[in-house]
């Protein structure tokens, strides 16, 4: 669900042609980057879980999208606060009266922070991040394997990283304190040409994969505190 609309808003604002000519010359894949297991958060009433901060100084990557998704009903002091862009401090809470009902925001950039739940009601909620950059300077050698695909690289010449031009981040620039962390992002790739790029809606049409960073495909590491287990 989440891919599908970040995809669905990036092709609404003609994200993906907004790049330099080298790189938006013959067939290139745009990358979903996912925090593979999502944090799991628990605020009980009386508890207080985080002051002030921004992801960045926690080692995430600038171009993480954040995903708050609660599964209680999040109101007054047991809910999460953040700003709407960095540095202009109106602190407002992501309140939520149905399950499931999400929030995107800038995270890695915006403060965000809880208050002492004062309430009656705990708080959970799921918490995960989202990247997209663009993939390309690499040929991928695809195999099928237990309906999943997978693939080695061929890695050729390096691209120009710092196209100053280019909406999206780079994938260095990605590159943070969790991404060399086996098992803490996995990736879907959408391999789009000339006319797949005009295409407004998410399709698994063309060469669609998952990479699992090594792992076994379709496990998971068990829980840690590397995303927010024990509470």
């Amino acid at each position: 669900i989440c891919i599908p609309e970040i995809h669905s808003r990036a092709m609404a604002e003609n994200i993906f042609n907004n790049s330099s000519s080298t790189r938006n010359s013959g067939s290139e894949e745009i990358c979903y980057r996912y925090q593979a297991f999502p944090c799991l958060r628990v605020m009980k009433p009386g508890e207080f879980s985080i002051g002030p901060h921004c992801d960045m100084a926690y080692g995430h990557s600038i171009g993480n999208i954040n995903f708050h998704i609660p599964l209680t009903p999040t109101f007054g002091t047991n809910a999460l606060y953040t700003e709407t862009h960095p540095g202009r401090e109106d602190w407002h809470p992501l309140t939520a009266k149905s399950r499931g009902l999400g929030y995107i925001f800038d995270g890695a950039r915006c403060l965000h922070f809880s208050l002492e739940n004062t309430t009656e009601r705990t708080r959970v909620s799921l918490d995960f991040r989202i990247a997209i950059y663009r993939k390309s300077g690499r040929r991928p050698n695809l195999i099928n394997e237990s309906n999943f695909l997978t693939r080695n690289y061929h890695e050729e010449a390096a691209i120009e990283e710092n196209d100053v031009d280019d909406v999206l981040c780079s994938e260095r620039a990605l590159e943070d304190n969790y991404s060399t962390v086996p098992g803490y992002y996995d990736e879907f790739l959408l391999d789009v040409g000339a006319s797949a790029r005009r295409r407004s809606q998410f399709s698994s049409h063309g060469s669609v994969l998952r990479k699992n960073n090594g792992r076994v495909v379709g496990g998971l590491l068990a829980p840690d505190k590397r995303v927010g287990f024990p509470f």
